[in-house]
């Protein structure tokens, strides 16, 4: 699968470093272009990426729409809006935006709205769009845990509890990956018998002194066992964001 072009438009210089660092975690991603004032955002969209992460107040930028009017939000390029207020996020959907970040960008929100994108732009022409699910549900002894999909890194089993590793810490339940595994999304394989990775966090599938490791996008290493190892070889295409 060729990978997803982007350009970043942003005068601030902080937040463009911090985009591109978490961008850099995702391989399949080709930065295009990086523009500071909206005349160069002009003059690099004669060429059009597939994703446009843009400061809405970028200098020179119209104040009565972002960039594009002639298309929806769903046509390429996606036009993803940034901006330090939250205030702007109802004026990046009435100008034509895919997603509103706010700054500083988030890895969490910043997965969810990569997955969304990879889902449009990758679907045969015949599907409907329809958004990733916002949040796996487990069940927590008495309570219910909700979890964002896009934030869930992998799921490791020690006897009858799972420890969930997220971008934003690890959460443990009482229950088994035999259990869980037809509940969860596709994007969820498992690899080892004790292991399920969301396959939307790969990074890298290597072969170390005889032993196959995934990185993952928070750069943790999980063994893959060689009985998982032909099925996750054939997904990696569709899943390398």
């Amino acid at each position: 699968m060729p990978p997803l072009k982007l350009m970043v438009a942003d005068s601030d210089l902080q937040s463009c470093r911090h985009l591109l660092g978490l961008l850099s975690y995702y391989p399949n991603l080709q930065l295009q272009s990086c523009c500071h004032d909206y005349d160069e955002l002009q003059q690099q969209c004669k060429e059009p990426p597939d994703l446009i992460f843009l400061d809405m107040h970028l200098p020179g930028l119209p104040d009565e729409q972002l960039l594009f009017s002639d298309k929806t939000p769903y046509q390429p390029p996606l036009l993803i809006a940034q901006s330090h207020r939250e205030q702007d996020a109802y004026l990046a959907v009435e100008s034509y935006a895919f997603n509103f970040l706010l700054k500083p960008v988030s890895r969490l929100h910043l997965a969810r709205t990569l997955m969304n994108a990879h889902s449009l732009l990758r679907q045969q022409p015949e599907q409907s769009y329809s958004p990733y699910p916002a949040k796996l549900k487990f069940h927590n002894g008495h309570s219910m845990l909700s979890l964002d999909e896009p934030g869930v890194l992998m799921i490791q089993s020690a006897g009858n509890y799972l420890c969930i590793h997220t971008t934003d810490g690890n959460h443990v339940v009482r229950d088994t990956l035999k259990a869980i595994l037809p509940r969860l999304p596709k994007c969820f394989v498992q690899i080892h018998r004790s292991t399920l990775v969301n396959l939307h966090h790969l990074k890298q599938l290597s072969l170390q002194r005889g032993v196959y490791l995934l990185e993952l996008t928070d750069h943790s290493l999980v063994p893959v066992s060689r009985r998982f190892k032909r099925e996750l070889q054939s997904l990696l295409r569709d899943y390398l964001i």
